[in-house]
């Protein structure tokens, strides 16, 4: 840390319109950290000492200024906080040359620290401009036909099939910086070049595929400000394309990250807008989205929303043909977790389990990680109905994956496994599973 030798005054008059305390911005900091992937334990000491003219070192600027963005409602820069930060680079009009620099960025080791360092900003959270309707006959295919397709455009559907396994098999952070640069080095030049629009379309597509999964890789990493980097330039790209399909399927993952964070409105707002953009769209798509819906408003008290949402989910996953592409279907399993989820916000315990229990029925074996997080949560739902041996045997179906897998969202699932079990720990059981459940290097203390 330096000192400015002078009074933070810009900080301590926002902190003032904030009417927060110094303990509570510390607090505010400390889980915009958590978002990061980074433990911070900040208290008003720190900030007595930022008001008095220390600059922390980055991400914390970066950090409060968010922090303070989310409590006024209006965004503040860390220099409007009083902090000497580097200024960020503002998004560039160009989708294509916009998502160029930040793969290069990104699969620059050197400069690869302050992207994962970016905090999650409710403002970008904003429903983004829906695609211009394509004409039918340009937006989607005679029944029974598909698009052509390039080499190119194919050999980016098969790096998209291979990565979408990884997350599943893997988690997250497995083959997260191959994406990267994967992303930097083939996938950025093709879209430079000239090309016929219905080629060029295939391309914009795919790539927005691609920057999808590396946000879904870095969001499992719990590094949530730059998986929503990459969320912007995926429905950047799609929308590009013109395909609606394509931006509704970002958007309601969108939906889901803003939602998991605690930001509702936001969620809802999203998954609203990425319902209205697959209006004329496949079947699949349909249902992810009406999926995500049901649970955006049940999380909001919209019961009677929740319910239909629930209904169209399911409605447009029994119309889903097979097909080999991730994006081209929804799993079973996928959709009962999120039946799940939207029956339990609207406290409907008993039918909130009976479709996590079919969840974990119908994973696949080669889903390693979306099967290990079911179990984590079903073992919760089990444990909320005071069924704790059940719930034990829930976490030790968990505890049988997570050692396999390279994952965030596992890593944080085992805390609040242990979290849960703690009062429980004088029972033989709970005893059992949290003794399973320390690291194999840490000695055992409870």
């Amino acid at each position: 840390m330096t000192n400015l030798r002078r009074p933070n005054l810009r900080l301590r008059a926002l902190l003032s319109e904030a009417d927060w305390t110094q303990e509570a911005l510390a607090r505010a900091v400390n889980c915009l950290g958590a978002e990061i992937g980074t433990d911070l334990r900040y208290d008003r000491t720190a900030v007595a000492h930022w008001l008095a003219g220390t600059q922390p070192r980055r991400p914390v600027p970066q950090l409060i200024a968010e922090a303070l963005s989310r409590r006024i409602g209006r965004a503040v820069t860390p220099q409007a906080a009083g902090f000497r930060a580097a200024p960020v680079d503002p998004p560039s009009r160009d989708p294509v040359t916009g998502f160029t620099t930040l793969c290069r960025s990104d699969s620059d080791p050197a400069r690869r620290v302050p992207l994962q360092q970016r905090p999650y900003r409710v403002a970008d959270a904003a429903v983004p401009a829906l695609p211009p309707a394509l004409r039918p006959s340009r937006a989607h295919p005679p029944p029974g036909r598909t698009r052509p397709q390039s080499r190119q455009t194919l050999a980016l559907h098969d790096a998209a099939r291979f990565f979408a396994a990884s997350i599943d098999a893997h988690g997250g952070r497995n083959a997260r910086s191959a994406l990267a640069a994967y992303l930097a080095d083939d996938v950025s030049p093709l879209l430079h070049q000239p090309r016929a629009a219905p080629e060029q379309r295939e391309l914009l597509i795919a790539a927005s595929r691609l920057s999808f999964l590396l946000a879904r890789m870095y969001e499992d990493g719990l590094l949530h400000g730059l998986a929503q980097h990459y969320y912007t330039y995926a429905h950047r790209l799609a929308h590009e394309s013109g395909d609606r399909a394509a931006w509704a399927v970002v958007v309601r993952a969108m939906s889901a990250q803003a939602q998991r964070l605690g930001h509702l409105t936001a969620a809802r707002n999203l998954a609203e807008a990425a319902a209205v953009a697959v209006a004329t769209a496949p079947p699949a798509p349909r249902s992810y989205v009406y999926a995500q819906l049901a649970v955006a408003r049940a999380r909001t008290g919209d019961r009677r929303g929740s319910l239909e949402a629930m209904t169209a989910a399911e409605r447009y996953a029994g119309r889903t043909a097979d097909a080999a592409g991730p994006f081209d279907t929804y799993p079973a399993a996928a959709l009962s977790y999120q039946t799940s989820a939207a029956l339990e916000a609207l406290g409907d315990l008993p039918a909130a389990l009976a479709a996590l229990r079919r969840s974990v029925i119908e994973r696949p074996a080669a889903d390693l990680r979306g099967r290990a997080l079911t179990q984590a949560r079903f073992g919760h739902l089990l444990l909320g109905a005071g069924r704790l041996d059940e719930a034990c045997a829930a976490w030790r179906g968990f505890l049988d994956g997570y050692g396999l897998l390279r994952s965030g969202d596992a890593e944080r699932a085992l805390q609040e496994i242990r979290r849960a079990l703690r009062p429980y720990r004088n029972r033989q059981t709970a005893a059992e599973l949290l003794h399973r459940s320390l690291p194999r290097t840490v000695p055992s203390t409870l």
